[in-house]
């Protein structure tokens, strides 16, 4: 991703920010600020690396280079669609301030739940319809690997879901929305957030349920097989209701409910062709 100039964060942004990260690879690792002559923080150091700190934004990205992984290859490879997805805004962009379903997500997590809340893939985006509609019970920080011109409306790291950078248990809770299936480890990143949760935190998964037809069947199949299928154009990972469950379980949390948001909240349901949207609320076990 290309540096922009016009990326500023405040430098208020950037202060709380640095009360709760920590080394991405290592989260039990305190980061120490670098300054220039004019006091700027301009790096975050770590044991043996430092992190670029680009107008007030912390890059706290590991080298990919590292890590020994098809699945890297596959993911570095939908970025430059996801940019183009997100830049499109198109009228279904789920993070669109008026996104129905978007701000109901946000009401559902207000009413389940209160404090500092990670947002894990949060897009190049002011400020996602599911962060204003929560705004009175819950503060947020957002991370994600794009890198972009946008002036967000809350403190924002870039960063990988596989790699949270922050330390244990400062989170009261954490949002997957419509991310958990485009990381190229999911299980990596539901244990980091296992990690960086309080030990009474929530999470929420915001996804489409798939069904077990012949798509998922091929796509389990060569994933099985140890092959980095896309399970379509937009996801590497696909999730039952089972293996949602299954994978939540395997981390240490234990699913409290599960909402269908169409029927409930999309004024398209009667005549959507398929109608898959849910959260999942699950709490630390």
């Amino acid at each position: 991703m290309e540096d922009l100039a016009t990326n500023i964060q405040s430098e208020q942004y950037l202060d709380l920010l640095l009360e709760h990260v920590a080394c991405p690879i290592d989260n039990s690792i305190s980061l120490t600020a670098i300054r220039n002559p004019d006091g700027e923080i301009v790096a975050l150091k770590s044991k043996d690396k430092e992190y670029p700190v680009v107008n007030n934004l912390p890059r706290l990205i590991p080298d990919l280079e590292e890590i020994r992984r098809r699945d890297v290859t596959v993911w570095r490879g939908q970025q430059d669609n996801m940019v183009k997805e997100f830049q499109s805004e198109g009228a279904d962009a789920y993070t669109r301030t008026d996104h129905e379903i978007g701000r109901a997500v946000g009401q559902i997590m207000a009413q389940t739940g209160n404090g500092l809340f990670l947002d894990v893939g949060c897009g190049p985006v002011r400020l996602p319809g599911y962060m204003d509609a929560s705004s009175d019970s819950i503060s947020w920080i957002g991370i994600d690997p794009i890198f972009d011109d946008i002036a967000r409306q809350f403190p924002f790291a870039q960063a990988l879901g596989e790699y949270l950078p922050f330390r244990p248990q400062v989170f009261d809770g954490v949002l997957y929305a419509y991310v958990l299936d485009h990381l190229a480890d999911p299980l990596r990143s539901l244990e980091r957030v296992r990690t960086i949760i309080k030990p009474q935190g929530k999470l929420y998964v915001w996804h489409d349920r798939r069904k077990v037809d012949l798509r998922y069947i091929l796509w389990k199949t060569m994933r099985t097989l140890g092959f980095s299928r896309l399970y379509n154009d937009y996801f590497q990972w696909a999730f039952t209701r089972k293996s949602l469950q299954s994978v939540l379980k395997s981390v240490g949390f234990a699913v409290e409910k599960e909402i269908w948001l169409c029927k409930d909240y999309c004024s398209d349901y009667a005549t959507c062709d398929e109608p898959v949207e849910f959260l999942t609320v699950a709490r630390c076990i």
